[in-house]
């Protein structure tokens, strides 16, 4: 789950976004970001106010895009929000979630089916190869 607006850096004070409500916690001198989820509040990720320089960037996405060990390196993840909904594709589970109902999940189990949702849902051009081909078809035939 991603914000969808900028918050104002106020602690404990629930922030409107055109998603869930958002609210900043401090914790240990850290802010701990929050979301609204189901009527509880879940938090996603913390971080300090120190300045960050251009390599802590580089190294932290080297890791996340190269490392084997990444979960963006072995795992199809994609996620987009429109004005009502958010997409999530982990693999081959599809969730959307439209604003103010329950989480809908289902099953993606063709290639094609997956290629579908990238290119519809995600707005991803998927390159068309048979390496891409046999890795869309072994991913919608795991779980």
């Amino acid at each position: 789950m991603t914000l969808t607006a900028p918050l104002r850096l106020v602690e404990h004070v629930p922030q409107a976004t055109p998603h869930e409500p958002f609210r900043l916690m401090r914790s240990d001198g850290d802010y701990a970001l929050q979301a609204e989820v189901r009527g509880a509040w879940r938090t996603l990720y913390r971080f300090d106010l120190q300045q960050q320089v251009l390599p802590d960037y580089e190294v932290t996405n080297w890791y996340l895009s190269n490392h084997p060990e990444s979960h963006f390196v072995r795992r199809l993840i994609a996620a987009r929000t429109d004005e009502r909904r958010r997409y999530a594709l982990l693999d081959n589970e599809l969730a959307v979630h439209e604003l103010g109902e329950e989480t809908e999940r289902r099953k993606v189990t063709s290639a094609a089916e997956l290629r579908g949702v990238l290119s519809e849902t995600f707005r991803i051009a998927v390159p068309e190869s048979p390496d891409v081909e046999g890795k869309l078809s072994q991913i919608a035939e795991s779980g």
